[in-house]
């Protein structure tokens, strides 16, 4: 029975001791886990520290270089956007200064025949018919040797403003040297509308313009070719319409010039030249009889000719 007892005892101390190494070693585990996890560079040696805080140091710094890096390639990605941006415009520019006509604006010959290249086309498998409008505005030197070339310069640029407000999207309106210029007529359906265009076009241009302290009545001479039945090209269109215009040439309005009152002169002047509303009188075409309302203005028009 003593024997069995101090079995019992030792089995108790045993299990006792046990218990207390245990949470020793679990208390020491945990103590290392800490240590590792929190105060690591603490259990290295001093050599390894010295080079994991080097390796730390370097990596911040180059870690500062690159972001300078990338800074200066977002500030250059800008610089260059904004240099292609303004190089793209510098070539929309150039290419609209090639193919217009710097006074005015208006497409030049070149532009004119690769639109009506296009619209030959166009015309031909849509079976419609198109049209060359020759316009020639009278006696234009006379507004020249009266105004000078500048105020010459500003009254065909109000000629073209209003050329262009009178025709369609599709037509294109060309200055073709001096005082002319030819209008392509896309997609009509008959030369009948061809000639009520036209004659709505000469009309708005005969309206006074009041230039420098003068106002200008033109004279305006029309003719017009219609693609196929008058030509089956450009060259041979044109010299129709020509011939027509030319043929049209005095018999309609007289261009003058009157000198405005003082008060009256600068109250009209604009900055730049006036733009009028089309009118729907005034003869087109060798296509088309004079209109008669025309002939009466002319009648009526007590200015002499230039």
């Amino acid at each position: 029975m003593a024997r069995n007892s101090r079995t019992s005892e030792t089995a108790y101390l045993n299990a006792v001791r046990s218990t207390r190494h245990h949470s020793e070693w679990r208390t020491h585990s945990a103590s290392q886990k800490s240590a590792f996890g929190i105060d690591a560079m603490r259990m290295l040696p001093a050599s390894s520290l010295r080079a994991f805080t080097k390796e730390i140091s370097e990596f911040r710094h180059l870690a500062k270089k690159a972001q300078h890096q990338i800074d200066l390639l977002v500030a250059r990605n800008i610089d260059m956007q904004e240099e292609l941006t303004a190089l793209l415009q510098k070539k929309a520019q150039d290419h609209h200064l090639a193919c217009h006509d710097v006074l005015t604006g208006l497409p030049d010959c070149s532009l004119l025949l690769d639109r009506f290249r296009q619209a030959m086309f166009q015309s031909d498998r849509n079976h419609k018919r198109l049209a060359l409008l020759s316009l020639d505005l009278d006696k234009f030197s006379c507004v020249n040797d009266t105004l000078g070339h500048a105020g010459g310069n500003k009254l065909l640029h109000a000629v073209a403003q209003r050329i262009k407000t009178a025709i369609r999207g599709a037509d294109t309106a060309c200055r073709y040297g001096g005082a002319k210029f030819v209008i392509m007529l896309a997609e009509i359906d008959s030369p009948t509308f061809a000639t009520a265009l036209a004659m709505e076009i000469g009309g708005g241009l005969s309206e006074p313009y009041q230039i420098d302290g003068h106002e200008i009545h033109l004279g305006v001479s029309l003719g017009i070719s219609v693609y196929p039945s008058d030509g089956q090209n450009f060259d041979d269109l044109m010299s129709l319409a020509d011939v027509a215009m030319h043929h049209n040439k005095g018999t309609g309005m007289r261009t003058s010039i009157t000198a405005l009152p003082h008060d009256e002169g600068r109250d009209a002047e604009l900055p730049d030249p006036l733009s009028s509303d089309n009118s729907d009188s005034m003869h087109a075409t060798g296509r088309s009889v004079p209109d008669e309302a025309t002939k009466s203005q002319q009648q009526q028009h007590s200015q002499p000719e230039m």
